[in-house]
């Protein structure tokens, strides 16, 4: 990302559709989030000999090295790069006349965050009726609606790293529509008209060979598109379902767990 907060639109050649999307920092998370950076444990704990639990405190030998001057400084860093976003995305989309509001950041706020910033960011998508939020970090996919119509997804499985399978949410605002099964790489795949904005997962068909650990050996194939949502531009309903959806699992060798 180029700065902490920023926004980038696009439209059709004819005008007739635009999209801004608004791009946040959400490092404040509480899930290896804030709490993770700022305490740096892998780096003190080669001179603790202690592990890592991720559950470090301010003034714990693996939190900082303890000082919790430091940690309460690099709290208030990236609180304050939070809180900017929040102000500047609550500035910007009271003012966007967008067909479609996308908001594209690292966190969820229902898997990575606890109740009161979930809440909060909640709350901006509700009140300024934000289409989609797109955020990676967990390495898999998903999508979720909540009840005020704003699509979640997670869109973290872009590769250079093993992938995740992800979660279903578990709380009385969002409802789960999928979770990508087995252990794909792909990503979502966005287009839009003045009535719909379609958004798909893509991935690897059967037709790649891979060449292990052997890059130069991998034969490239096609793509598989998977789930698929219709969300509609003026929001009332959750939108549809593609009929070509596919809501198995693709895009990976399926383990017998996941078949």
């Amino acid at each position: 990302m180029k700065d902490h907060y920023y926004v980038e639109s696009v439209k059709s050649e004819d005008g007739s559709v635009s999209v801004d999307i608004f791009n946040l920092d959400t490092n404040h998370a509480d899930s290896h989030g804030l709490q993770q950076v700022c305490c740096q444990c892998y780096g003190y704990s080669r001179e603790t000999k202690t592990k890592c639990t991720g559950n470090e405190m301010p003034g714990d030998a693996n939190c900082a090295g303890g000082d919790k001057a430091m940690f309460n400084a690099c709290q208030d860093k990236i609180e304050g790069w939070a809180k900017a976003s929040l102000d500047g995305a609550a500035r910007d989309l009271a003012k966007s006349t967008a067909t479609y509001k996308i908001i594209n950041t690292h966190y969820s706020p229902h898997f990575h965050m606890g109740e009161p910033k979930m809440l909060t960011w909640y709350n901006l998508t509700k009140t300024y009726g934000v289409h989609a939020w797109f955020n990676g970090h967990t390495h898999g996919f998903n999508h979720d609606v909540a009840k005020w119509n704003t699509h979640f997804f997670e869109n973290g499985g872009g590769g250079g790293i093993f992938t995740e399978t992800s979660s279903e949410i578990n709380n009385p605002f969002v409802d789960t529509l999928w979770v990508a099964g087995g252990n794909p790489y792909g990503f979502m795949e966005l287009s839009f008209t003045k009535d719909w904005m379609k958004v798909n997962f893509a991935t690897f068909d059967n037709t790649w060979d891979f060449g292990g650990y052997n890059y130069g050996a991998t034969k490239s194939g096609g793509i598989a598109r998977g789930h698929c949502w219709y969300i509609p531009s003026i929001q009332g309903t959750k939108g549809v379902k593609c009929k070509a959806s596919n809501d198995l699992p693709l895009g990976a060798p399926i383990m017998p767990d996941n078949a």
